[in-house]
């Protein structure tokens, strides 16, 4: 096997003798941590590439700490729990969105949403299409294959109503999904939605802001992405979305600036900055502009600016 158990006292003994300096702590911070998820995610900036290189395996920069490696682990899971909260916004406000336009523009039918016609007629995004139609019936308990999640919201309108309207059952459907239903509606709709987002913005900027349909969907595009990352409890500072892999999270950040209110566009970045200016009084190995460019950030007043 060549991935053998470790006992954690056997685990501080492989970072010291690649270069990096333990403390008392480190074993209690491991048992509860993980050796996996502290060492192997976060390790990067403290490594030297030529030693590591020369050595055959990992070697630390001079200096290097298990204290400084969990510091950067311990931001970035602040990150994730700071992020989600607007997240959890953005989410909302596309829900609240698609199912209001989505509704108004199908008044007078049953559970539109149902209906294909009421989709994209383009044969690329057929299968899809279907394949959402058949999450709807799944959550109205419609689809024999699949057993839905039991939510008293639903079973009320199932019992008490003809049906179930778009804008309850939203509140089942994931971020994903939901930006599916956005994705998979015809140009008009998808305008329609766009110009919501824009109505929204003027309300809350001095400046409006045309948000094109497109614009719309690439945003939510990346803060789906970034935010099943943060759900996952994945390593966040430095992640890369989008195929070509060059969407960062500053770039994402941008993109919640135009569907999020001012107020919380400038409180999201204000977090942001406090918590980069935290890790930035705790380092000594690691470069704070190394962090920076992982984030994709010219400058930590570049991010407030973001919220002006």
């Amino acid at each position: 096997m060549d991935k053998p158990f470790k006992t954690f006292e056997e685990q501080v003994a492989i970072l010291e003798s690649r270069g990096m300096r333990t403390d008392a702590l480190t074993v209690q911070v491991l048992k509860r941590e993980g050796y996996y998820s502290v060492i192997n995610g976060y390790k990067d900036p403290l490594l030297d590439k030529k030693a590591s290189t020369t050595a055959g395996s990992d070697a630390y920069k001079p200096g290097a700490t298990f204290t400084e490696i969990h510091r950067l682990y311990s931001f970035d899971r602040d990150l994730r729990l700071v992020m989600l909260r607007y997240f959890s916004i953005a989410e909302a406000t596309l829900k609240t969105a698609c199912a209001y336009r989505f509704s108004e523009a199908h008044a007078d039918e049953t559970e539109p949403y149902l209906n294909k016609d009421n989709y994209r007629h383009d044969d690329r995004y057929e299968h899809w299409i279907d394949g959402l139609i058949s999450d709807f019936k799944t959550a109205l308990g419609r689809n024999p294959r699949k057993t839905p999640r039991s939510k008293a919201y639903l079973e009320h309108y199932r019992s008490n109503h003809d049906e179930v309207p778009l804008w309850v059952l939203m509140r089942y459907m994931t971020l994903g999904q939901t930006f599916k239903f956005y994705d998979f509606q015809n140009e008009s709709m998808r305008n329609t939605i766009a110009r919501h987002f824009s109505d929204l913005y003027a309300e809350t900027h001095e400046k409006p802001l045309r948000i094109s349909e497109r614009k719309l969907r690439l945003a939510y595009d990346h803060i789906k992405d970034f935010r099943n990352i943060c759900a996952h409890d994945e390593r966040l500072y430095c992640a890369r979305v989008s195929p070509s892999k060059s969407v960062s999270i500053a770039d994402m950040v941008s993109d919640l600036g135009i569907v999020l209110p001012k107020s919380e566009t400038l409180r999201m970045t204000k977090e942001i900055v406090t918590l980069l200016l935290g890790i930035a009084n705790d380092l000594s190995v690691v470069d704070f502009r190394d962090i920076l460019d992982a984030m994709g950030i010219e400058s930590v007043e570049g991010v407030l600016f973001v919220g002006e």
